[in-house]
């Protein structure tokens, strides 16, 4: 018999990358960490409405964020999203 249960952890995973703009944004990382700054150009979007997806998938543990003197450097913090992805492509 299937076990049915669900996982939570990926419900969350799954939603944050059904927008298309969070998946846009951890796309852009799967290549490593970048710049607040360039990811608005990278995926063609607003600084504020980039910054709010940021915000949301930092807050979900999917991304990671560490300060560089100005700059705010984001890159994947969560394997499985790296795994997802990849096989994606």
């Amino acid at each position: 018999m299937i076990d049915y249960m669900i996982d939570e952890e990926n419900v969350q995973l799954f939603k944050a990358l059904s927008e298309e703009t969070r998946y846009k944004i951890v796309k852009a990382l799967l290549d490593g960490e970048h710049c607040a700054c360039e990811i608005p150009d990278m995926i063609g979007r607003t600084q504020s409405n980039t910054s709010m997806h940021l915000a949301k998938l930092q807050n979900w543990g999917i991304i990671k964020v560490r300060k560089d003197g100005k700059m705010r450097l984001y890159s994947i913090s969560n394997e499985k999203v790296q795994k997802i992805l990849k096989v994606l492509e």
